[in-house]
């Protein structure tokens, strides 16, 4: 046979395990759901950046192009007139032929215009320097360029080669050369230049403003710098043109300005602006759905936490509310049978002398007030939970009047355990309270130190008034409450593990009944060491020092009557 505490919680098992499962899929679910759509984005992001990366490659192939193109027509200009000549003029007249030639290109170069100097190798490898106050060491790595390290396989056999500061110069410089060949082939004289890096820069820099890179059916009429990072370097790391500073991971492409050394490995590097990937792509780059995913995930898992505790938390008040069926049935049921089994042997005329009879009806009597203050204590808690105190009739009462009220109430129960009262009232300490409240506050706190106090105790009630408020204390002799106990006590179906162990008889409800009637009444009520080690419990209210309306009905705070 099933008993009622195993059947119990294997109904509280059942139902619990629906859904902690429930729980634990829905976390699958949105883990599963998570992990496709970052995996989805992903997906979308890697072919947004491929379609970028291609919009990059078209314009620095576009760029490159350009220049390539560019370049040739400025060492054209410059240099064939040189070439004609067969000897090298002043550096002011290669400046003006310099400019003509930038200008022609469509760029305003100052920096083309004073070249630092201008160099002739002959085949024989003398190297001539106007002006002439070069260093030995330039000149000879002139020669090297123009001879060992020059453009091999070009036609026409011109170049242009890079070299950072300290290896020429102590400043970047750009060296532009043509080599001469007679009827046969045979190499003449090799002329050149030598410029600041800086002309590179203005070159570029109006080429990539003149030259649209994409598409304008694309991007429209806007310039390449709202769409575009592009910058053009040399080796060894030489920035010779940046149009903005690239941003860190974007989708780019680089484009060598021409295959081979010809133009001194110059390298067109050219990335996307995030900010302008809308205009290229539709709905632009997608953005990392993670956050709002772990959000999700963190909301989810609390939502879980959140009802795995509900759940828990419910099984525990199913559990207090059973403890609490089965201590008020006990409770019911003795003193049910005290009253049946005297009534009983009375009907019968079993109880043939006069003082059997008057200790059975003392017995009937003890037993129905102790039933009757049980039900009162279930009804007062019932209906303090159903109604919260909505309203009740307060009036101007002297306190030491109700405790007498609620002492008599208790009468018989303290014969039944052999007590004694000592108790003391101070008169005219007024309140401003509920009578039958009073009376069951009382009753409750005596009828509590009456079940766990000693057998034979003297109980200690004591009314006075102290800093603005009327006192009630009752103390027994009991064991008194642990300290760590002392908060817990007062809630609803909390008792004792010490009480439970030694099957003391309590549905667990009368001191919450205490805790909050006292509150609605603007009191509070605690617990403290008594004097001689057992428990006193201490009531306080507002004192009342004026006389108020008998008829008058008092809101408990909060709540509209």
């Amino acid at each position: 046979m099933i008993s009622v505490p195993s059947l119990s919680q294997r109904i509280r098992h059942s139902r619990g395990t629906p859904i902690a499962a429930l729980l634990v899929v829905a976390l699958a679910l949105v883990a599963l759901l998570g992990y496709e759509a970052i995996d989805s984005a992903a997906s979308h992001r890697r072919t947004a950046e491929a379609v970028l990366r291609d919009y990059a490659l078209v314009s620095a192939t576009q760029l490159a192009g350009f220049v390539r193109n560019e370049l040739d027509n400025v060492i054209d200009v410059v240099l064939v007139p040189v070439l004609r000549s067969g000897d090298l003029t002043s550096p002011a007249s290669i400046g003006r032929r310099m400019d003509n030639g930038a200008r022609e290109a469509g760029c305003e170069c100052p920096s083309l215009q004073s070249p630092l100097f201008l160099f002739r190798v002959d085949p024989s490898g003398a190297v001539t320097v106007v002006p002439d106050n070069a260093p030995s060491q330039m000149r000879e790595r002139l020669a090297a360029l123009v001879t060992v390290e020059r453009p091999q396989a070009v036609n026409p056999r011109s170049g242009l080669v890079t070299s950072p500061g300290g290896d020429l110069l102590d400043q970047p410089v750009a060296v532009g050369f043509l080599i001469a060949e007679d009827e046969n082939g045979a190499h003449q004289p090799t002329f050149g230049f030598v410029v600041s890096t800086v002309a590179l820069e203005e070159l570029f820099l109006e080429w990539y403003n003149d030259q649209p890179l994409l598409p304008e059916a694309i991007v429209g009429d806007v310039p390449n710098d709202s769409v575009l990072h592009v910058t053009i370097e040399a080796p060894g790391e030489l920035v010779v043109f940046a149009s903005s500073v690239p941003r860190a991971g974007a989708p780019g492409a680089s484009v060598p300005i021409r295959e081979g050394p010809r133009f001194g490995n110059l390298v067109v590097h050219a990335t996307v602006r995030p900010e302008a990937a809308d205009r290229l792509i539709i709905g632009g780059l997608p953005n990392s759905r993670l956050p709002l995913l772990a959000a999700l995930l963190l909301l989810t898992l609390g939502v879980g936490a959140a009802a795995f505790v509900q759940l828990r938390e419910e099984q525990g008040f199913q559990r207090l509310r059973e403890d609490f069926v089965s201590s008020v049935s006990h409770e019911l049921r003795t003193p049910l049978a005290q009253i049946r089994m005297f009534s009983e042997l009375q009907e019968a005329g079993k109880l043939p002398s006069q003082e059997d009879r008057e200790r059975a009806t003392s017995i009937i009597a003890r037993e129905a007030q102790r039933l009757s203050h049980l039900i009162d204590n279930i009804l007062q808690f019932s209906s303090l939970g159903r109604t919260s105190g909505q309203t009740m009739r307060r009036d101007r009462l002297d306190l030491s009047d109700a405790i007498s009220e609620g002492l008599d109430s208790v009468t018989h129960l303290l014969k039944a355990s052999d007590m004694r009262l000592d108790v003391t009232l101070e008169p005219n300490v007024w309140v401003h309270a509920n009578g039958q409240a009073l009376t069951r506050i009382v009753v409750n706190l005596l009828d509590n130190a009456i079940k766990y106090g000693a057998h034979g105790q003297t109980l200690k009630v004591d009314v006075s008034r102290t800093d603005g408020f009327a006192r009630l204390s009752v103390e027994d002799e009991g064991p008194g409450i642990p300290v760590a106990d002392r908060d817990r006590i007062w809630k609803a179906y909390r008792r004792l593990d010490r009480d439970v162990r030694t099957q003391v008889q309590g549905s667990g409800i009368g001191l919450s009944v205490v805790s909050e009637l006292a509150s609605l009444h603007g009191g509070r009520v605690w617990v403290e060491e008594g004097d001689g080690g057992g428990a006193r419990f201490v009531l306080e209210l507002p004192l009342v020092e004026r006389s108020v309306g008998a008829d008058e009905r008092v809101v408990a705070e909060g709540v509209a009557s």
